[in-house]
């Protein structure tokens, strides 16, 4: 564990598929591996069926990431771009402050062979 006294929350809202997406490109690109993936369910607020009550869902994927703030807003950059959100309905994405955050990490095996 690591405690993190400067950190920043990062979460990214994005289509079905792009989640997983982003997710992976943090452990190969950024080498981020305590990400967390949830699936969200909901109704548009400007889709043409909301205006008749009814409503159609959709499904998301939300990636929740902390870092600490000297690397946010890299970390920033490439969920933005990985989760494809510059293009229409590409999603959302937000950073606010976690002052005070513990990073849970897997322990490194080679250091723990020796």
């Amino acid at each position: 564990m690591k405690l993190v006294t400067d950190g920043k929350l990062i979460t990214c809202i994005v289509p079905k598929g792009r989640g997983k997406l982003v997710q992976k490109g943090l452990v190969e690109m950024l080498d981020i591996h305590h990400s967390t993936l949830h699936h969200a369910r909901g109704v548009g607020r400007f889709s043409p069926i909301s205006s008749r009550g009814i409503g159609e869902q959709q499904e998301k994927e939300i990636v929740e990431v902390t870092v600490a703030a000297d690397k946010a807003d890299e970390v920033f950059e490439f969920m933005f771009g990985a989760g494809e959100m510059g293009q229409p309905h590409g999603g959302i994405i937000y950073m606010c402050e976690a002052p005070r955050t513990t990073i849970m990490e897997l322990p490194d095996l080679a250091e723990l062979a020796r």
